[in-house]
């Protein structure tokens, strides 16, 4: 690589992390409405803390200096901002917020197969039923039978397949 491409990467490089850095100042909240809001100003004092999904960090000079109780403890957390008590971080409110997400969507995903489940129920019950009202009533009931060939109901196999059908449906069809 000659010198004009390591100069033109250079600059490519500081340009792309000088419009970097103000994009890293912003706020997101959401509103009364509860819809998303994007700002590069904090929200009113009206929007509560837990509506406030992102804030930008605070800068180095804001941070607490370490007590002198604990210099050691200080230095190995300078890089992290101070944790208030109680207060969850925008992180841990993130994190909050895609495991609520994942739950819900897990929610939905087992209601559906639920409701799908039900209904392959309601179709199978109603089959069974309409079977039983074929058997019951009188009516010729051929079926194939392992050989392939075509066989009548005789009236001890009628009665046999009404009382297998009507423990079909006690089982099945509660």
């Amino acid at each position: 690589m000659n010198l004009a491409q390591k100069l033109l990467l250079a600059a490519v490089s500081a340009a792309a992390l000088a419009c970097s850095m103000p994009a890293s100042a912003q706020w997101a909240w959401r509103d009364a409405a509860g819809k998303m809001v994007y700002s590069d100003q904090p929200p009113p004092k009206s929007v509560p803390a837990k509506n406030i999904v992102r804030q930008p960090a605070a800068p180095a000079v804001a941070r607490q200096a370490p007590t002198p109780e604990a210099p050691a403890e200080a230095a190995a957390d300078s890089k992290a901002p101070p944790a208030r008590p109680g207060t969850p971080t925008v992180a841990e409110r993130e994190i909050e917020s895609r495991r609520r997400q994942q739950q819900l969507a897990e929610a939905d995903k087992k209601a559906a197969d639920e409701e799908a489940q039900r209904a392959h129920g309601a179709e199978n019950c109603e089959r069974l039923r309409a079977y039983q009202r074929a058997l019951e009533g009188g009516h010729r009931i051929a079926r194939v039978n392992a050989a392939g060939e075509k066989e009548i109901l005789g009236d001890a196999q009628r009665t046999a397949e009404v009382e297998r059908t009507r423990a079909q449906i006690e089982q099945q069809c509660r």
